[in-house]
């Protein structure tokens, strides 16, 4: 999905179906059967975004490398990746007097959760590439964060009609 984080809207989505290559996730190294996938879909995008935001792991992995790393060093763009789970980490006060939390690997801080709006659940995002952890937060904050949902409710829709 492409979207204008200035004006706040949607542009222009893409959806592509592939094979699956395994049926489950473990949080090893299979995450990097994702890139080629990630490289296949952005490949035809004729426009060029400031940053790619996945829903894949970054340095929140168990091996500080995921998904979203891996994709991030093989395109010039800079790459956030975000997870609906925590897949790795452990949860410290940021900021006092702040909702969102630091996600550390012992003290080094290695991602950010952000409270979904209107819910106890969060978005855990750390970086892939190409930006810093600051940044990343930053751009994050300023997402109209329904974009997602919309997103989900696209896919659905999309895979819905695909297995019509």
């Amino acid at each position: 999905m492409i979207y204008d984080c200035k004006e706040k809207v949607i542009i222009k989505s893409y959806f592509k179906s592939h094979k699956p290559i395994f049926s489950e996730y473990f949080p090893s190294i299979l995450f990097l059967t994702q890139t080629d996938i990630f490289l296949d879909l952005v490949k035809n995008v004729k426009e060029q975004p400031d940053c790619y935001i996945i829903n894949s792991s970054g340095q929140v992995h168990p091996f500080l490398y995921g998904a979203a790393c891996d994709f991030g060093l093989k395109i010039k763009t800079p790459v956030i990746g975000y997870t609906k789970k925590l897949l790795f980490g452990v949860l410290k006060v940021y900021e006092e007097k702040s909702t969102i939390h630091g996600i550390y690997s012992n003290d080094l801080l290695i991602g950010f959760a952000i409270p979904k709006p209107g819910s106890k659940k969060f978005y855990y995002i750390s970086i892939g590439n190409n930006i810093s952890l600051q940044t990343a937060l930053k751009l994050f904050l300023e997402l109209d964060l329904g974009v997602i949902n919309k997103l989900n409710t696209k896919l659905n829709n999309y895979i819905i009609n695909k297995t019509k």
